[in-house]
């Protein structure tokens, strides 16, 4: 039986490149990691919401001719793929993946602190956002890397005003607010900082298809962190 392509929808001052730890494992997929605006090589938006980055997936999937492919969004993406699958769940796979998934909206604390994304030079947000979001620090040359790769990422962002009208998107929106008919992974680091724990699992409760899995000592960026766990894990559901 073939498998079905997948489409990776990167977060907030990502880029596909960050996204290629996972993809790699999955050699027996059609995998799919466009930029998503303001970021990478994408035009920006005429507008930062709900419907438009829907839209903008729904027209990539159009474009590219992708038949029903499995959503799979990482942090800011994983609202964006739920976005997707709500406004068009016909356009995606009845399976669908959130990888650190915005249940809820960042706390006052964190949003606040958004608009210095855009004023601070990258170098300096790139190393805070990291420290911040990063676990396993033991790992020092996998942190390095990190560091690299998502220095590299946010290198990619379009205007500055963009970047801010996107982070005030992220800020606004998460996952609860939409209905899903889906079978859902919520694949979360255990010691993520951006969002509790138990916030996930009354999250995963709303819906009636819905598993969630923490993975050890990982954080918010378990893209970076375990690559290769993530991807066994998100294969296994796959498979089900």
């Amino acid at each position: 039986m073939k498998n079905p392509p997948i489409l990776f929808i990167h977060g907030f001052r990502g880029s596909p490149a960050g996204l290629t730890e996972i993809t790699d494992y999955f050699p027996g997929y059609k995998t799919y990691t466009p930029s998503i605006p303001p970021f990478g090589n994408s035009d920006p938006l005429t507008s930062y919401s709900i419907k438009s980055y829907a839209n903008f997936i729904k027209k990539y999937i159009e474009e590219k001719k992708i038949e029903k492919p499995i959503l799979i969004g990482h942090s800011m993406g994983s609202i964006i793929a739920a976005a997707t699958a709500s406004l068009y769940p016909d356009l995606v796979n009845e399976k669908i993946v959130f990888l650190a998934p915005i249940s809820e909206k960042p706390p006052k604390s964190i949003a606040s602190l958004q608009p210095l994304s855009v004023i601070l030079p990258r170098k300096a947000v790139d190393k805070i956002t990291t420290d911040y979001l990063f676990v396993p620090r033991k790992e020092r040359a996998v942190y390095k890397k990190t560091i690299k790769t998502t220095h590299a990422c946010s290198k990619t962002s379009a205007a500055k005003k963009d970047v801010l009208k996107a982070a005030k998107f992220s800020a606004k929106h998460s996952i609860a607010e939409f209905e899903l008919n889906k079978k859902i992974l919520f694949l979360s680091g255990e010691k993520d900082r951006l969002i509790k724990k138990s916030k996930t699992i009354n999250l995963a409760r709303k819906y009636p298809d819905a598993k969630v899995i923490f993975l050890e000592k990982t954080g918010h960026l378990l893209n970076y962190e375990a690559p290769e766990k993530v991807a066994k894990i998100i294969k296994d559901f796959l498979s089900e």
